[in-house]
């Protein structure tokens, strides 16, 4: 499995040659429609990738490129790219400002939030809020959850949960998915949805 140990070292050489602009110009041609020039999609279901942590999202983009992590919609389209310019695209939009979302059941909300600060001891779900911090920013490798998208990250958490995402480091997520119900998830994701955007963010 493609690490980003082995990522930023094949990148570090000819990253200076691709600028802020042919990032964005990138966008402009391949990602607007789904995730938007700022990283905020208007298309619900489609990730925010706006202030997504650097390395997290670089090796999302290189993983969706190589096949590890499995997408037919991202894989002949992140495939096309140089990992210079994979590498690129993900600093564009780790400096995009995330914007609120939107929740869309909001009698989930407080189960919600005591599976993110609380887990489920019986069940053995840890807090979300001890990798991905309390309030949802994350760290450079448990990415920025708050404002996300409630239907995708449903479906990322479905996808683990059936290991049909499998470039989780450690098999983490697929071990903590498999150990929620479908309810956990839905009343997680609302919950995520609704977590305050720190004014500063990214």
């Amino acid at each position: 499995m493609t690490t980003m140990l082995t990522v930023i070292p094949l990148i570090a050489g000819p990253i200076a040659q691709v600028e802020a602009r042919d990032a964005k110009a990138i966008v402009a041609a391949e990602c607007v429609a789904c995730h938007g020039m700022d990283g905020n999609g208007p298309v619900p279901s489609f990730p925010k990738l706006a202030g997504i942590q650097q390395e997290y999202l670089a090796k999302q983009l290189v993983e969706l490129a190589n096949g590890t992590r499995k997408s037919d919609v991202m894989k002949p389209i992140a495939e096309k790219y140089s990992q210079a310019e994979l590498f690129a695209l993900a600093t564009y939009f780790s400096g995009q400002r995330r914007t609120s979302g939107v929740v869309t059941n909001p009698a989930l909300v407080e189960e919600g939030r005591v599976l993110y600060h609380q887990g489920n001891k019986e069940a053995g779900v840890p807090a979300c809020a001890g990798c991905h911090k309390p309030d949802g920013t994350g760290t450079p490798r448990s990415p920025l959850l708050a404002g996300q998208d409630p239907a995708y990250t449903l479906q990322q958490m479905r996808n683990f949960d059936h290991d049909i995402r499998t470039n989780d480091r450690g098999r983490l997520m697929r071990t903590v998915a498999g150990r929620m119900n479908e309810e956990e998830m839905r009343a997680v994701s609302e919950y995520i949805a609704g977590m305050a955007v720190t004014p500063g963010q990214p």
